[in-house]
């Protein structure tokens, strides 16, 4: 049985999406993601939906995204936690109750 052959050169595998331009009179209304993630209604809401669900990693995970939004060496000043526990809270998916209060003070503060 032959050997199959293969190319020496890989063709491109998609056209150069920057150059695309927007249909003319299209209107568009740039997103922030960072606003999104500092609303904290949108931030109870989820953390609710994951409660519910019996989702603690969730929780956690919401709340380390809500962090990575915000300044975390102001966070750990104002809520007076050391950056190991802060870190090691959200790394280890185990924080105790009262870390998370202090957290989520220091956030709303």
């Amino acid at each position: 049985m032959p050997r199959a052959k293969t190319l020496q050169k890989q063709s491109v595998s998609s056209k150069n999406t920057s150059t695309r331009k927007l249909k003319e009179g299209l209107k568009f209304k740039p997103y922030n993601p960072t606003k999104a993630l500092l609303d904290e209604d949108r931030i109870g809401r989820a953390i609710w939906e994951c409660l519910k669900n019996e989702d603690p990693e969730g929780v956690i995970e919401i709340i380390g995204i809500h962090l990575e939004a915000r300044n975390k060496a102001q966070l750990i000043e104002e809520a007076n936690i050391p950056k190991t526990t802060l870190y090691h809270s959200l790394r280890s998916k185990n924080p105790t109750l009262k870390t998370l209060a202090k957290i989520v003070h220091a956030c709303a503060a």
